[in-house]
């Protein structure tokens, strides 16, 4: 039993190694990951492409050693506007058809040139980039923080966090949890999971389930969701809501206008309000400075 347990955590060692690639030239860096953690920080001091791979010890056995980068990553485009950093896992039934094994990056990158990831799965960090980032990505948590650039996200599932981004930040997710703070501006093109969204610019969402928490927003708001508990507090601006189903509690917002099926509305020190469409549920509201309307067989109670 000794022996078993030395020799498995042997296996579960990795091994990393260097590898160096110029960026002199390069407009657009592009790397297309499989399995593993991919983690990349941008240098503006930075002339080259400097990463570290790690691989499992188990797999150098199996693979073996002599010129195992050069087999498992493709390099092209040096001193082209794209360099494309691409890897080639053998892929596995018994993986559900992804790579057979995974291979983990910490990556260093020129701060100023703009970035595609494209990934099937595992964990993502990109961070202090100082150029635009897209990101394609299957699955796995993804985090993007401190870009100076716009930001483009296409995930298919797995949570998101995104912070401190100086220009739009657009996101398309099929499902997953999504936190999001101090951006320029926001565009949620689809989701389907949880939100919490404090600081940012103008914003636009659209969201097919889960509780929406939105506070400080600098700018107008427009939420269209189907259902879940919509929370909004702190809006410079105007909002919109489209909702199927679900509570909606607005505090401290400007002008709002509601398009809502089912679900109670309150709404609290606003311009003005406007519901427009409703089914059933009620609405309440306080410290309105303007107009309160609702359709007639909506019950309104005013605090």
């Amino acid at each position: 039993m000794i022996l078993i347990l030395v020799h498995l955590g042997w296996a579960s060692d990795r091994k990393t190694y260097p590898m160096d690639i110029p960026a002199k030239g390069v407009r657009t860096i592009k790397f297309e990951v499989q399995e593993g953690e991919f983690v990349l920080r941008g240098d503006p001091n930075a002339t080259s492409v400097n990463m570290r791979v790690s691989i499992d010890r188990l797999w150098i056995f199996r693979l073996g050693e002599e010129d195992i980068l050069k087999r498992l990553i493709h390099v092209s485009g040096e001193g082209t506007n794209e360099l494309n950093i691409v890897t080639d896992i053998p892929r596995s039934l018994a993986n559900w058809g992804r790579a057979e094994y995974p291979i983990d990056f910490e990556v260093v990158v020129p701060a100023a040139i703009p970035l595609q990831v494209r990934d099937t799965s595992g964990i993502i960090r990109i961070s202090q980039v100082n150029a635009p980032i897209d990101v394609r990505d299957g699955s796995g948590t993804l985090t993007i923080s401190d870009v100076q650039g716009t930001v483009t996200v296409v995930k298919d599932s797995g949570d998101i966090q995104v912070e401190r981004v100086s220009d739009i930040t657009k996101i398309s997710s099929k499902t997953g949890q999504m936190k999001l703070y101090d951006l320029a501006q926001l565009e949620i093109e689809e989701s389907d999971g949880n939100l919490e969204i404090v600081h940012t610019g103008p914003a636009r969402i659209h969201n097919q389930g889960g509780n929406l928490r939105i506070s400080k927003v600098k700018g107008a708001l427009e939420i269209d969701d189907d259902s879940g508990e919509i929370q909004v507090a702190d809006v410079e601006g105007d909002i919109r809501i489209r909702d199927t189903s679900g509570q909606i509690r607005l505090s401290r917002v400007g002008a709002v206008v509601i398009d809502d099926s089912d679900g109670d509305i309150t709404v609290r020190q606003a311009t003005s309000v406007l519901v427009r469409q409703k089914e059933s549920g009620q609405v309440k509201v306080s410290g309105i400075t303007g107009s309160v309307e609702v359709p007639p067989k909506i019950q309104l109670h005013r605090e």
